[in-house]
């Protein structure tokens, strides 16, 4: 067993404490306290899980935005289960009209938050309405578009009410809940919640030191299964080596990996790599404001033609993934019968002297009206596999006369929409309106490339209002060919998300599908045992 090295004197400080919590927030600075703790007390490593994190989030609100760390905070009316489907989590049961236009649910009476207060149906109403206020920030507003209203019924009950059938609801109401009460009087952009968050899940916030660590410690009142470990510190270790290390070195009991340190670190018997399926992918964002090369659809299946998936897979990313082709080919809608881009130089070279690109200077680099083919890719320092993605995609591209040039930043440096190109990551196995709509309508929230398709616009659209799961899947074949004929990505591959842990943790699943960089890992933490 590998021992807790400065965990104690350095990573938790050794004096790291719980204490009383005042309120609905902590007191003014980087820590609050939690309510149930009689007097302090010194973490015990053998009680302690350390997650070492490649990200942090920035805030603690469902409301604005999904969090990494939320399933452990907060619970929603739905949550998943190990096929990705949505079932009732604070919701017991729910009915749905003939018209498929509203949905009552029955919620539990035995809900508690973390400040002791009950979770009411107010709670409920007040969260979703608030993230479809155009007032707020959220960036979930999109999920709720088609609801019309959310109504208290009485004190287990609410209706919501939508303007179109939408079959994704269920998917989006894993929302977590929060304590209406906490935001009165507050500009929720702005509350102290954000940062000192009170919700109903099976750990409860202590203390968050920005960009460093953020420790949880079980919540005894929760409603569901108690959690068997009882507490879990969350360190910022943005940079993949420094976690492969600290894991080696016991600093850390589960860490996200590289596929480059997967061997080294399964030759250490104190650790083992868990190896999980994801919907996530990489690919190549193209940004049609930022530059207008990408407005010749033909510069687009040139360079996914002299895109070497297998390459790729094999070499970057070690084996642990596929080529892809669509960003639904983990999904129930996946479409086969599309234009994969099998690689071809040959071919990427006819379509750009069809389009009418050539190197009329001799420098190697193609040209048309004056204009050289000419681009920058940018990519995260800190991910190691898109920066190798990026390096070895404009060596290939050089073969064809593209200069691309590589722009490896931190991600602090880093502002999507305003790169010409971008090794972009994304990947959802829930819903197929999760990863879609958002990403590839004319106006969707994270269209960061500014790609504008008038069928896709059509057909996503009626994806979403579409019940009939024969006609959806048309609709999503539709989308996929259309966006093959008419790239946004070149499509790269998918990942396999990777975990070393230490042999002392247990429960871990393996069968479920994760999401962007294994998004999900903690879903069922409660389970989680350390030995």
């Amino acid at each position: 067993m590998m021992v807790w090295k400065r965990v104690a004197a350095v990573l938790l400080s050794g004096v790291m404490t719980l204490g009383i919590l005042t309120g609905c927030g902590g007191e003014n600075g980087t820590s609050s306290t939690v309510q149930g703790q009689t007097s302090a007390e010194s973490l015990d490593q053998k009680d302690t899980l350390v997650y070492g994190a490649e990200f942090m989030d920035d805030q603690f609100n469902p409301m604005l935005g999904s969090l990494y760390f939320g399933s452990m905070l907060f619970r929603g009316l739905m949550t998943t289960d190990e096929n990705c489907k949505p079932k009732c989590d604070i919701a017991t049961k729910y009915e749905v009209s003939d018209d498929l236009l509203e949905y009552t649910f029955q919620i539990r009476d035995d809900v508690k938050f973390h400040d002791g207060t009950d979770l009411t149906v107010e709670d409920v109403v007040f969260t979703i309405q608030t993230v479809m206020d155009e007032t707020v920030n959220s960036s979930l507003r999109e999920d709720f578009t088609l609801v019309d209203k959310v109504e208290k019924e009485d004190d287990t009950t609410l209706k919501i009410t939508l303007k179109e059938p939408f079959p994704a609801l269920l998917d989006k109401l894993t929302i977590g809940i929060v304590p209406a009460h906490c935001f009165e009087g507050q500009d929720i952009n702005k509350a102290d919640f954000n940062q000192h968050p009170i919700g109903c899940g099976p750990y409860k916030f202590v203390r968050y030191e920005t960009d460093s660590k953020l420790l949880l410690t079980r919540f005894d009142d929760y409603y569901g299964d108690k959690a068997k470990i009882k507490n879990i510190v969350c360190t910022n270790l943005p940079d993949y080596n420094v976690r492969a290390l600290q894991l080696s070195t016991g600093e850390v009991d589960l860490t996200y990996l590289e596929p480059s340190q997967v061997e080294k670190v399964e030759q250490n018997t104190d650790t083992m790599v868990y190896k999980l399926d994801t919907a996530d992918y990489r690919c190549v964002m193209f940004n049609f404001k930022a530059t207008d090369l990408f407005q010749d659809v033909k510069v687009r299946q040139a360079l996914c033609y002299a895109t070497n998936r297998e390459a790729v897979v094999n070499s970057i990313v070690h084996g642990y993934g596929e080529a892809a082709y669509t960003p639904l080919q983990r999904n129930t809608f996946r479409e086969e019968d599309v234009e994969q881009y099998s690689y071809d130089v040959e071919k990427a070279k006819a379509l750009l002297a069809e389009a009418g690109w050539k190197d009329s200077d001799g420098d190697g680099v193609l040209d048309r009206n004056g204009e050289k083919l000419s681009f920058t890719l940018t990519a995260p320092v800190s991910d190691e596999v898109r920066v190798n993605m990026a390096t070895y995609l404009a060596e290939e591209w050089k073969k064809l006369g593209v200069d691309c040039k590589v722009d490896a930043l931190d991600w602090n440096a880093i502002d999507i929409p305003s790169c010409e190109a971008f090794v972009l990551g994304w990947g959802s196995p829930f819903d197929a309106d999760n990863d879609t709509y958002r990403l590839f309508t004319t106006e969707g929230s994270a269209n960061y490339g500014f790609y504008s398709n008038k069928t896709v616009d059509e057909v996503l659209k009626k994806a979403r209002i579409t019940v009939d799961q024969k006609e959806r899947k048309a609709c999503y074949a539709e989308f996929q060919k259309t966006l093959a004929e008419d790239p946004a990505y070149d499509f790269i591959c998918y990942i396999t998300a990777l975990y070393g842990a230490n042999n002392r943790v247990s429960g871990i699943n393996e069968t479920k599908i994760l999401g962007h960089h294994g998004a999900g890992i903690f879903w069922n933490i409660e389970r989680w045992e350390l030995k």
